[in-house]
């Protein structure tokens, strides 16, 4: 079945009734889960795991030296792949043993187990902390993206300070290290300081070459970490570094993608793909950037199902913009409106106020006055809910509010009174934000010179 009907299925066996057909559903369902860890043995902690089972299944038959043997070999995986909370399962059934059984292991063997455990608690203890303060971050721009102003900047700076974790640098595991960097990357990344985010994304990536067996072992974080590196040189508009990297994720990926599992695939699909559209941001090149995005819809459709609605409603932006910047508003308009009419509203508010902001300008483009005035009022009542009004936004409305009712030959003025406004709006760095997602000073060049948004931009690029 290409969607699962239960009605066909009773239907058809008919003796399938209530229970039964439950417990046939999960009896299935286990089996298939059976293979497919048998499939995927190599994943280094499958196989510690199966190591642990092995070494209960040896202890149960009394084998007290051949099941810790199992163990040890289970924590040199442990080890080596950085696997603490696995390593210290391992501890515990060691200890197990060691106290219930004569082992005859040696006598300081009971005290290297209880300084191996308390270290590991703590390192534990620690990745934790680390780990909790990057995910609240990364939830935090989910929910809000960049901040706005400086009361955004001071509420996040209090979260962020409030919960960093006392720990000492040298002494940091792996994962410590990561997570300590993947957190002050999003801090960075939410409060638009896109130089540090770059300093701190990079420094995850270099931290990686310390260790490159994890390369393999944990190549989602490690291609992450690339991502994170390519989003902060986008914002920076560091063309020629951002080829370079974009350059090592690309090979990266082609040298491994054989031994990804499904997982992997998707990842490191959405980070090469959110490079490749970025690059066409960044060198102007908009028409053939649109053409890109034929295929790339394609594409997408294969992982439609896997990819979360955050990544998805951003390449319905990036698609909208590059097509806004082909001059193809209808094309635009097309994917603003998946953005608009999404349920998912709790995502990346600020996506859902610009997409609101491009899909007006694509209207006015078009001459779509009519809708104009009605958009105007559903978009401000949006905006002021969520209180995203900035002043960017209300200049650009109020230019579009006066530009419906007007002979578009008398416009030049108001464009170029439109621009000035915008210049000095945009001193302030937290005004900024809007450019980050639509070049709005471009397109008013654009209409001021008669040379299109592609051909202003790109004479920037240079």
């Amino acid at each position: 079945m290409e969607r699962y009907d239960e009605k066909k299925i009773i239907k058809k066996f008919p003796h399938l009734k209530g229970s039964l057909l439950s417990n046939h559903k999960a009896n299935l369902y286990e089996q298939l889960l059976t293979s497919l860890r048998l499939l995927h043995h190599k994943t280094p902690t499958v196989r510690i795991k199966e190591l642990i089972s092995f070494s209960d299944v040896l202890l149960q038959k009394g084998l007290y030296k051949q099941s810790l043997n199992q163990l040890y070999k289970a924590k040199e995986l442990a080890k080596t792949h950085h696997a603490n909370i696995l390593h210290l399962e391992i501890l515990v059934l060691e200890k197990g043993i060691e106290s219930r059984y004569i082992t005859r292991s040696h006598q300081k063997r009971a005290l290297e187990l209880i300084d191996e455990s308390k270290q590991l608690r703590t390192k534990i203890k620690n990745e934790g902390l680390w780990s909790d303060l990057a995910l609240n971050m990364y939830d935090h721009y989910l929910k809000l993206g960049h901040i706005k102003n400086e009361s955004d900047f001071n509420k996040i700076s209090i979260i962020f300070n409030a919960n960093l974790p006392n720990t000492t640098v040298g002494n940091l595991s792996f994962y410590e290290h990561i997570y300590k960097l993947q957190s002050y990357v999003w801090f960075n990344y939410i409060t638009q300081n896109f130089a540090s985010c770059y300093k701190n994304a990079l420094n995850w990536v270099e931290y990686f070459e310390q260790f490159p067996e994890m390369k393999l072992n944990d190549s989602v974080l490690y291609m992450k970490g690339l991502h994170n590196c390519l989003s902060a040189l986008f914002y920076c508009a560091e063309k020629i570094r951002f080829k370079a990297q974009l350059d090592v994720l690309e090979k990266f990926i082609q040298n491994n993608s054989s031994s990804f599992n499904e997982n992997q695939s998707i990842l490191a699909f959405i980070y090469l793909e959110t490079a490749k559209l970025n690059l066409f941001f960044l060198t102007g090149e908009f028409t053939k950037g649109a053409v890109y995005t034929i295929d790339f819809e394609k594409k997408i459709t294969r992982y439609q199902s896997q990819i979360d609605v955050h990544r998805i409603l951003i390449f319905h932006y990036k698609i909208a913009c590059l097509k806004f910047g082909s001059d193809d508003y209808k094309g635009s308009i097309k994917h603003l409106n998946f953005i608009i009419n999404h349920p998912s509203l709790s995502l990346r508010e600020d996506i859902q106020s610009f997409a609101r902001i491009l899909n007006l300008i694509a209207h006015y483009e078009l001459g779509n006055d009519d809708l104009i005035e009605y958009q105007i009022k559903t978009t401000y009542k949006f905006l002021l809910k969520l209180e995203e009004m900035q002043k960017v936004q209300k200049v650009v409305f109020n230019f579009l509010k006066k530009s419906v009712h007007m002979n578009r030959n008398d416009l030049q003025p108001y464009f170029i009174d439109l621009k000035n406004n915008l210049e000095k709006i945009l001193e302030d760095k937290y005004e900024r934000r809007p450019t980050l997602y639509l070049d709005i000073i471009s397109w008013l060049e654009s209409k001021l010179t008669d040379n299109t948004v592609e051909e202003i931009i790109k004479a920037k690029r240079v």
